[in-house]
C-alpha cells in the first residue's frame, strides 16, 4: 500500500501481502523507498508518526558520507548502515558507477540466471553477505515499521525486500510484481535525486524510461534460482549466517498480528 509522505515519490508499505500458510504480512512492520536526504523536518516528523522505528540504509560510504542520512542522529529511530559494496571501494565515488541504477553497471558478474539484471543483485550475496544478513536481522528485529532505502528504491532496496518477503512465504509473482511498482515513479525519483549534491555529478540530462523502469523478470529469476539451487530462500542464506532464531524473529514481526 502507499504510504503519503511529502518528498517521497517511491514510499510504500509491503503490508496486507498474502503467504503460502494463509498468514499475511501486517500493515507497519516493512516500508520501502528511496533516501530521505531531502526531505523537510514535517517529513520526516510523518514518517515517525506512522510507525517508523529503524531505517536500513543500504547506499554507500561514499554516498551517506557525501549525503548523511537524517535519522543517523535522530532519537527514537535506529539508524543501520549496510553498504552491499565491498569496503576498499566504498568510500571511492567510482562506486557510484555500480550503485546506480541509470548509469553503465560495470560490475563483473557471473551469468547464472540468464537475466543481466538478476545477476547483480545476486553479486550483493558474494560480495557482502555481511550487509544482506544484517539489514535482514535489522527489518527482523524493528520495534514498528522498518524502512529500507537506497538512493532510488530499485536496485538494493528491491532484492532486500524481496528476500525478506519470500523467507516468511510471499509467492515469488507477488514479491516480483511489487518491485516492479517502482515502475511508476523512478523517473522522477531520479530527477529529484539529482537535486541532491552528491548525485548531482551523475545527472545525465533526459532519462531513459525503457533503460531505468524495473520489470518482474529480474526478482523471478532471483527466486527462481535460489530455489532451484538452494531449494528455497532461506537454505541459500543459512550458509551465510541466517538462523532458526532469525527466520522466527522474521517471521513474528512481518506476520504476528
Amino acid at each position: 500500500m502507499t504510504l503519503r509522505v511529502d518528498g517521497l515519490l517511491n514510499l510504500r508499505d509491503l503490508g496486507g501481502m498474502p503467504t503460502g500458510t494463509g498468514a499475511t504480512v501486517q500493515p507497519g512492520r516493512l516500508w520501502r523507498s528511496e533516501n530521505q536526504t531531502l526531505l523537510t523536518p514535517a517529513a520526516l516528523d510523518a514518517l515517525v508518526e506512522q510507525g517508523l522505528s529503524d531505517v536500513i540504509d543500504l547506499r554507500t560510504d561514499f554516498e551517506v558520507n557525501g549525503s548523511p542520512s537524517p535519522f543517523a542522529e535522530r532519537a527514537g529511530v535506529a539508524y543501520h548502515h549496510l553498504s552491499y559494496f565491498p569496503t576498499a571501494a566504498d568510500d571511492d565515488a567510482d562506486v557510484l558507477d555500480q550503485a546506480l541504477p541509470w548509469v553503465d553497471n560495470e560490475l563483473k558478474v557471473t551469468p547464472v540466471t540468464g537475466n543481466e539484471h538478476a545477476d547483480g543483485y545476486l553479486m550483493f550475496l558474494a560480495m557482502r553477505p555481511d550487509s544482506v544478513i544484517a539489514a535482514l536481522r535489522a527489518i527482523a528485529g524493528a520495534e514498528g515499521a522498518a524502512l529500507v532505502h537506497c538512493a532510488v528504491g530499485r536496485d538494493r532496496t528491491g532484492f532486500t525486500v524481496a528476500l525478506a518477503l519470500a523467507l516468511v512465504g510471499v509467492a515469488d509473482d507477488v514479491i516480483a510484481a511489487d518491485y516492479a511498482r517502482t515502475a511508476d515513479a523512478i523517473v522522477d525519483v531520479i530527477a529529484n535525486l539529482w537535486k541532491d549534491p552528491t548525485y548531482e555529478a551523475e545527472a545525465g540530462g533526459r532519462i531513459d524510461p525503457d533503460a531505468v523502469r524495473p520489470t518482474p523478470e529480474p526478482m523471478l529469476a532471483i527466486l527462481d534460482h535460489l530455489t532451484r539451487t538452494h531449494g528455497s530462500v532461506r537454505a541459500a542464506l543459512t550458509p551465510l549466517g541466517w538462523t532458526d532464531a532469525d527466520q522466527a524473529a522474521l517471521e513474528r514481526h512481518l506476520l504476528d498480528a
